[in-house]
């Protein structure tokens, strides 16, 4: 334990405040990072999650723009 003393506070963070979790391209929604590595594009990039598409058509990858499949 530091003996000096701290002007530093703790904030918690606001929700404008980014992280680093995967989100979903189309509604926001956070997704875990299993999720974006199995359903997103090849940069793990989320475009569909199952807040705003079904399953069947997260895997056949119509929601990912052809410039990044």
């Amino acid at each position: 334990m530091s003996t000096e003393p701290s002007d530093a506070k703790w904030t918690p963070m606001t929700s404008s405040q980014q992280t680093n979790t995967p989100r979903c391209v189309s509604c926001g929604n956070q997704v875990t990072r299993q999720f974006s590595r199995v359903f997103g594009d090849n940069r793990d990039v989320v475009h569909a999650c199952p807040e705003c598409s079904t399953y069947r058509e997260m895997k056949t990858s119509d929601f990912i723009p052809e410039d990044v499949r």
